[in-house]
């Protein structure tokens, strides 16, 4: 009988104790004859008390030991057995918490498989171009190599260097949105200013590689939310396209509005996206079957993280006869 040994157990028998002595004096000097009943009514009402007191007991202990083995790890474990009123009540609310701390456990352990993940993925984008900087390196470093040897070098290495800032830009941008400490702008602008920003410094690749950008007319159609970080996800997307796009292709920039929503869309004529990319596509490092080789597979992830932030979606599919589709969409009323 380990409920004996609780101390509210001890008084509460000590008190009904008292009380039936009590009421059987008490009978005694009113009425002799039947003495025996307010004591023998004491005696029964103490022991329902005390066998309640023990059920309760019996209760609270398994409901500890419950709690305890949930503290040790065990998951499969009902706090809904417990049907007496407020044991009902705080089983429940213990249920509850336990599927909570469930979903935070789980949820951590996704953020640390993916947290090392993407480390093990930023220090292969890294270690790559490092390596060839090493070589070039050694190479500029041997005697006998020619001027125009070295300007080769030089030109290759400036190019990993390039690449290299550009990726660490890129990473320092997803760790900000990831951990939420940008403060985004929200002012309206034409959606015609925002393609002209997120354009502008594809000029020289689109002349390079005889390419055609027709854009419609999108100065009537308007957006509201910050206009440099949704540049940034445009012009990866762009990107993309023009990277997919064959010499003397196009890329269409147009987009629509309704009661809806502002839909904006960037075609191109390329080959295409294989349909089994089509569902990663926007995952980080994830690389295409037909990506390049300096390829790294977060700029459409970097678009698609911003666009998330700013109330916009993004979705890609194939088009007919050729070519990749891009549709973004700004619904409204969304705060």
């Amino acid at each position: 009988m380990d409920f004996l040994r609780n101390k509210d157990v001890r008084s509460q028998i000590r008190l009904c104790g008292v009380i039936t002595v009590i009421s059987g004096i008490s009978g005694f000097f009113f009425c002799r004859a039947f003495c025996w009943l307010p004591f023998l009514t004491g005696c029964m009402v103490s022991g329902v008390s005390l066998v309640f007191t023990c059920r309760r007991y019996e209760k609270i202990s398994s409901l500890s030991q419950d709690i305890d083995r949930l503290l040790h790890g065990e998951e499969n474990i009902r706090f809904d057995d417990y049907i007496e009123g407020e044991l009902a009540v705080l089983g429940n609310e213990i249920s509850k918490m336990t599927l909570r701390l469930l979903e935070q456990s789980e949820q951590l352990r996704k953020d640390k498989n993916y947290l090392a993940d993407s480390l093990a993925d930023i220090s292969h984008q890294l270690k790559t171009p490092l390596t060839s900087l090493e070589i070039l390196n050694a190479a500029l470093a041997q005697e006998g190599t020619d001027e125009e040897q070295r300007s080769v070098l030089l030109q290759e290495q400036l190019s990993l260097l390039s690449r290299m800032e550009w990726l660490i830009a890129v990473l320092l941008k997803l760790s900000r949105l990831d951990a939420g400490t940008i403060e985004f702008e929200n002012k309206t602008f034409s959606v015609g200013e925002l393609v002209q920003q997120a354009t502008a410094a594809f000029d020289v690749t689109l002349d390079i590689k005889n390419i055609t950008m027709r854009i419609s007319d999108l100065s009537e159609i308007r957006l509201c939310g910050d206009i440099k970080w949704l540049a940034e996800a445009l012009s990866n997307v762009i990107k993309n396209c023009i990277e997919s796009t064959p010499p003397g292709g196009q890329i269409t920039i147009g987009a629509e509005e309704n009661a809806m929503y502002v839909k904006l869309y960037i075609m191109d004529n390329g080959s295409g996206i294989p349909s089994e990319d089509i569902p990663h596509l926007f995952e980080r490092f994830y690389r295409g079957k037909n990506s390049g080789k300096n390829g790294v597979g977060i700029g459409l992830s970097l678009a698609k993280t911003i666009l998330a932030q700013q109330n916009g979606t993004i979705a890609v599919e194939n088009q007919i006869p050729e070519g990749a589709k891009f549709t973004i969409c700004f619904y409204k009323g969304i705060a």
